[in-house]
């Protein structure tokens, strides 16, 4: 499936950087993906990321739908 999108016109300005590990009880795991111009965006993601974390709300979130820490915690 994003092998056949990489290949297309559509793709053309994409590239694979990585691929997510399969997880034992996530599966194959999930991913987003940026324009490497989308670097505010990135830094802006990252920065709501670090938010939820350390104010708790990931974790309320978390425990909500795992019994792990999804980080390895």
């Amino acid at each position: 499936m994003l092998d056949d999108f990489l290949k297309s016109p559509q793709g053309k300005d994409y590239e694979l950087k990585a691929v997510a590990p399969r997880d034992p009880v996530l599966g194959l795991g999930i991913g987003a993906g940026l324009r490497k111009s989308d670097g505010k965006l990135k830094e802006e993601i990252n920065r709501a990321i670090a938010a939820i974390r350390a104010n708790g709300t990931y974790d309320k979130i978390a425990k909500k739908y795992f019994d792990f820490d999804i980080y390895g915690g």
